[in-house]
């Protein structure tokens, strides 16, 4: 009887050289992710830039206040209850600071703009006061409420008012601050805020 001889033993797999191929396949895949989050995080910053660079325009409006003239006014009243003649009278006091100021505005854009509202709002060392600028018929009332300020009256800057496209306009502003002198005297600033339609608020600060 012939023996057989049995087949030699298969080779067991290279191990070692998968993990190799392994450790190298991964190695190469966290290269190319690494890369990858770096050109998006280059991109984004661009895209931001571009974003920023272009949305900031130049102010369509440009402006100056050219004069400020401040009046104090200052009463004082006494008053006594009806029903008690003898009783003793009470003094009151009212005080107030009108500003006049006089405002140069250019349009430098390509189409008109619209005021919509003007307001004006005096810094003083503890706090602010806020008025907004006199409409029409104030702005008469004033002067014959007052007519030892219609030296001063000119042509009044009103809301609503059209400046053409590449034109200038001034005119003249009116506030009023239920303010003493000597608070005007101490503010630290008068900043005039000039709204428009569909453009940006324009701030223009007084001078002292």
């Amino acid at each position: 009887m012939s023996t057989q001889i049995p087949p030699p033993p298969a080779s067991p797999p290279s191990v070692p050289n998968q993990r190799l191929a392994l450790a190298r396949s991964d190695t190469g895949g966290g290269g190319s992710l690494l890369v990858k989050v770096l050109i998006a995080a280059i991109v984004i910053a661009i895209v931001i830039a571009a974003v920023i660079f272009f949305s900031e325009k130049p102010a369509v409006v440009s402006g100056e206040v050219t004069h400020v003239n401040a009046y104090p006014v200052h009463r004082v009243s006494n008053s006594a209850l009806a029903a008690e003649p003898r009783a003793a009278k009470v003094e009151n006091t009212f005080d107030q600071i009108i500003v006049i100021a006089e405002v140069r505005l250019h349009n430098q854009g390509k189409v008109p703009v619209y005021l919509s509202d003007i307001s004006g709002v005096v810094t003083l060392p503890n706090e602010q006061d806020r008025s907004f600028a006199a409409n029409p018929g104030n702005y008469n009332r004033l002067f014959l409420a007052y007519p030892e300020l219609s030296p001063v009256k000119s042509q009044p800057l009103l809301r609503d008012s059209t400046i053409p496209a590449g034109e200038t306009v001034e005119g003249q502003l009116i506030f009023n601050y239920g303010i003493t002198q000597d608070q005007w005297n101490a503010r630290k600033s008068l900043d005039l805020t000039i709204s428009f339609v569909h453009q940006s608020d324009l701030t223009l600060t007084a001078p002292q």
